[in-house]
């Protein structure tokens, strides 16, 4: 039975213990927050996201994995078409954390869904696309996402950022 009460304060409580360097304390209050969370809840994502987090700080990243997998099935419930911002940010998340596992297919299929249209999160989901084209030999593909990643830039800053990080994709020598 949910009460959504309880799990906020469960859940704040873990967001604390993380905060505080004590992840293995925070594991199980996310998961009794998790257990007592409405699955309608407007930011059940949110509590998935942090979770996910605090698993992959730990290492334990097919755990980490599930959690990001469950935080976008959340946040695609609670928007239109799953282009939301918060699908999008969980996007991110998931696809980062499946380039740590080495798994580039899955960050493909992760990101490819996006519509990149002017969302904020162009750039940040566009570098993680160059990426995972980048570990699959896909060299061509990976640079034109890494222009196409600078190019989406909200700011100059962000755009010299996005080049430093992608510069070993940009530097390669093409054909």
């Amino acid at each position: 039975m949910s009460d959504q009460r309880r799990a906020a304060e469960l859940a704040k409580a873990g967001f604390d213990l993380w905060q505080a360097g004590r992840l293995e304390e925070a594991v199980p209050l996310y998961r009794q927050a998790l257990d007592y969370a409405d699955p309608n809840f407007y930011d059940l994502d949110g509590y998935h996201t942090e979770f996910a987090a605090v698993l992959a700080t730990l290492g334990r990243d097919v755990d980490a994995r599930e959690q990001y997998a469950l935080a976008l099935a959340a946040a695609q419930r609670s928007g239109r078409d799953g282009q939301t911002i918060g699908a999008l940010i969980v996007r991110y998340f998931l696809a980062e954390h499946l380039l740590k596992m080495n798994s580039p297919v899955e960050v493909l299929a992760t990101v490819e869904p996006v519509a990149f249209i002017g969302s904020k999160l162009d750039c940040a989901l566009g570098t993680v696309q160059a990426r995972a084209l980048w570990q699959l030999g896909r060299r061509s593909e990976s640079r034109t996402a890494a222009f196409a990643a600078i190019a989406a830039a909200s700011s100059e800053e962000m755009a010299d950022e996005t080049r430093k990080a992608l510069a070993f994709i940009i530097a390669a020598p093409t054909g």
